[in-house]
């Protein structure tokens, strides 16, 4: 079968769309199918679009439907397509999409009713990581690794601004790596790197890069409103590296909302608490990781390729 995969892009940074691109066209040459990879749809022959973001690829949605009546189209729903409620364009290419693909279990509580006959879970999977760090986690540094790309829903100052609010005698640094895509934002990250000694913005990586210093420390922060489900959860679960996040419905929808890491979006005050009971609080940090390496199944290649296999199966019936 022949699968044409778009994906929205950007020339300024290794984004999550880019990267769960690859991963599909991977598993997909698995199964045995051709596949093509795209940010645009120009009349490419496929007998199956699958479209990352149904916001942003609305227009080539709707063309690629007109153009192959008899095709197939599975939507992959971001965290913008339905946070914090689906946008006109999402909705309308739900509208024309076979199969609403969520990426963890509270996304389909945000796709309208009428369309949630045609929606399915499928967790991304994250490939065993192998890092060699020159350095390993002691105690002469609390390491927190905060990694997003600058933009305003990931609400990157949170960080910053919740070190000020840490004790002095604490050993705690925020490390925040991630390239910038709003220059408003890394203008004031900019400042905050020259003012605060506990944090340091170092811009975007590489993800072996990313990887290494991700292993070598104590502690993933999430700061954003919204996610749809962040590939770096699980790529903490697989390095060990227990989380401490904004309750947002794209994290809690993996990690549960029993998980006890959470802290309010927005809430520094709330941030700087639980990265201090975090830092002090052993017992507290190692139940963190239990809970997220309880968690580790979800994220089973195996599993995910069973999946897509079904889905893919099931055409037939669709």
């Amino acid at each position: 079968m022949k699968f044409l995969i778009l994906f929205p892009d950007n020339k300024k940074a290794v984004t999550g769309n880019l990267c769960s691109a690859l991963q599909y066209q991977i598993i997909l040459q698995d199964l045995g199918h051709r596949v093509e990879l795209a940010n645009r749809y120009i009349e490419q022959d496929a007998e199956v679009l699958i479209a990352i973001n149904a916001d942003k690829n609305n227009s080539h949605i709707r063309k690629f439907n007109s153009d192959n009546p008899q095709s197939k189209i599975i939507l992959i729903l971001s965290g913008t397509d339905i946070y914090p409620e689906p946008s006109a364009k999402a909705i309308d290419s739900m509208e024309v999409g076979n199969v609403l693909v969520l990426l963890q279990s509270h996304g389909i509580d945000q796709v309208p009713p009428l369309y949630r006959n045609k929606s399915t879970i499928i967790y991304q999977s994250i490939e065993k990581l192998s890092v060699d760090s020159e350095r390993s986690k002691s105690d002469s540094e609390f390491r927190v690794v905060l990694i997003s790309n600058i933009r305003s829903v990931k609400d990157p100052l949170i960080a910053s601004r919740a070190c000020r609010l840490i004790s002095p005698a604490s050993k705690l640094k925020i490390t925040h790596v991630g390239y910038c895509l709003d220059e408003g934002l890394g203008s004031e990250l900019t400042q905050e790197n020259k003012s605060n000694i506990r944090y340091e913005w170092v811009g975007g990586l590489s993800r072996l890069e990313a990887m290494t210093i991700l292993s070598e420390s104590h502690v993933l922060l999430i700061t954003s409103q919204h996610e749809g489900a962040g590939r770096v959860v699980g790529e903490a679960i697989q390095l060990g590296v227990p989380i401490v996040s904004t309750n947002n419905l794209g994290v809690t929808g993996i990690l549960g909302d029993d998980y006890e890491g959470y802290y309010p979006v927005g809430d520094a005050k709330a941030l700087s608490d639980i990265l201090t009971k975090a830092e002090e609080d052993k017992e507290f940090l190692a139940q963190l990781n239990i809970h997220c390496q309880n968690r580790s199944s979800l994220f089973d290649i195996e599993e995910e390729k069973k999946n897509w296999e079904k889905l893919i199966n099931d055409f037939s019936i669709i």
